[in-house]
């Protein structure tokens, strides 16, 4: 003869509260899918090579991070006195609070003749030091800090 330890009445309320509090614990362990919040300041700059300014060039905020979540990066684009304003996801101001790698280079030649405001850029003038060009490589090492705008320039040299 088979040992029950459940009533068939207590093994189905059982089964009720397993299947009303698992998903309840499911969220509370995982959570809503949200990630962690994220905080960004707006920053401006002026990118300048030997001491020139750079127009038209691509500047790339690059959060430094420790794991190995791909966390988002800020872009501008440099006007013709070499001033920049970063934004992320688009057309939403800023950069990633902390540490960032920033990069400077030209926009690839699709990008050259998408220009957003105005005719299509020219294309590069000067070569850019190829240090300055990939995260991997740059020295440039800024922390962006919560709170008001910011200015970080880029002083790039030969």
């Amino acid at each position: 003869m088979k040992a029950r330890f459940f009533s068939r009445r207590g093994a189905a309320w059982s089964r009720q509260a397993y299947a009303r509090a698992l998903p309840a614990f499911l969220l509370t362990v995982v959570g809503c899918g949200r990630g962690p919040s994220l905080e960004f300041a707006e920053v401006e700059g002026k990118v300048t090579l030997n001491n020139q300014p750079l127009s038209g060039v691509m500047v790339r905020f690059y959060p430094v991070s420790q794991g190995r979540e791909q966390l988002p990066h800020a872009t501008g684009m440099t006007d013709a006195a070499g001033m920049f304003t970063l934004s992320h996801h688009g057309d939403k101001p800023g950069a990633l609070v902390g540490p960032n790698r920033a990069v400077v280079s030209w926009p690839s030649r699709d990008l050259r003749s998408a220009a957003r405001d105005g005719p299509p850029l020219p294309p590069p003038t000067v070569e850019i030091p190829i240090h300055y060009t990939t995260a991997g490589e740059t020295p440039l090492l800024f922390e962006v800090i919560a709170g008001d705008r910011q200015t970080i320039d880029l002083h790039l040299s030969d």
